[in-house]
């Protein structure tokens, strides 16, 4: 695959050379009621059964999307001010509590759950072990949960460390790392509840043994010539995006598209983007990105858009040093 058709197509590398995965597009015109569509039932990025340091007590959370469930994001999504009016209750500008807020909405408007807490710290001598991101009653299952959540985006660095190897997949800010924070949520968050201040913090609320779910969301990148495979535990349903460097949008300008770009703010990372405002062509995506990386080193993530401005696709461009290590 050439990088001038990257930019062409520029979101998903096909698995194999005979194959696309094409991005899921939400029908709602409300970007938080477009957000928590997104949050609570896209695809997660990991099989947590195939992960090493996972439990056979420890499963994915997968809501169906079911028609009545359908049937009421269509009618949010007509009349969102329910939703708006949870959210402005604690405004936030952190991405990832935001997917909380939108998950900790879901579960309290939902019939078949109830949401008993969120947020719930837990301490002991005076000090806070963690907290549990969400504890709720499913109806159907008759039993409590704890849910731990946490969205992000990860691109397959250049290195000694292959794709195939969760090591290998970092944050766009070379802050993060996937291996380290699928350790995190595997062996410390979700076992919150069987420390001491942990089932003393869950029977305050009658809560025994519940069972323990993780939803790990978000967006996969790497550059189109890693042709090598994810690891084994990548969840195949989720596409695999592409990063590019700036040399390989000079080259993208070449190929003659006509399509148009624009760089998403933070707030728009979750669900595919629809935007109002002024979209680029590939020469002033160019332009642009040049003139921002004599300002500031972060990756921007960028959405290609249809004629409609409608996202049909997302990739990061980086700036020549990355990935840097602090």
């Amino acid at each position: 695959m050439s990088i001038a058709f990257v930019l062409n197509e520029a979101a998903i590398i096909p698995l194999n050379s005979e194959c696309s995965v094409q991005i899921i597009i939400y029908p709602y015109k409300n970007q938080e009621v477009r957000d928590l569509a997104w949050s609570c039932f896209s695809p997660n990025l990991v099989n947590i059964r195939h992960c090493d340091a996972a439990r056979a007590d420890t499963g994915l959370c997968q809501p169906e999307l079911s028609s009545p469930r359908q049937q009421w994001l269509r009618a949010l999504d007509r009349d969102p001010c329910r939703l708006q009016h949870y959210l402005q209750q604690k405004p936030t500008r952190r991405l990832g509590l935001y997917f909380e807020r939108l998950w900790s909405f879901f579960l309290q408007e939902d019939p078949e759950t109830e949401l008993l807490a969120h947020n719930l710290p837990v301490q002991q001598s005076g000090k806070t072990l963690g907290e549990f991101d969400c504890l709720y009653f499913c109806r159907r299952r008759n039993r409590f949960v704890h849910l731990e959540l946490a969205v992000k985006f990860y691109l397959c660095a250049p290195g000694p460390a292959p794709s195939r190897d969760w090591q290998a997949w970092i944050g766009p800010d070379c802050r993060d790392r996937m291996d380290l924070k699928l350790s995190q949520m595997l062996t410390r968050q979700i076992r919150l509840g069987d420390t001491p201040a942990g089932e003393q913090a869950l029977g305050a609320l009658g809560i025994v043994k519940p069972l323990k779910e993780i939803a790990l969301k978000g967006y996969l990148f790497r550059h189109p010539t890693d042709g090598e495979t994810p690891p084994p535990d990548y969840n195949p349903g989720k596409p695999i995006n592409n990063w590019l460097r700036p040399d390989d949008l000079v080259a993208g300008i070449h190929s003659g598209t006509a399509s148009r770009y624009r760089c998403l703010h933070r707030s728009e990372w979750l669900s595919p983007a629809r935007t109002t405002e002024d979209s680029w062509s590939s020469k002033q995506l160019v332009d642009i990105l040049a003139e921002a990386f004599q300002r500031e080193q972060y990756p921007p993530l960028v959405a290609k858009l249809d004629a409609n401005n409608r996202e049909q696709a997302r990739f990061f461009v980086v700036p020549p040093s990355w990935p840097w290590v602090d």
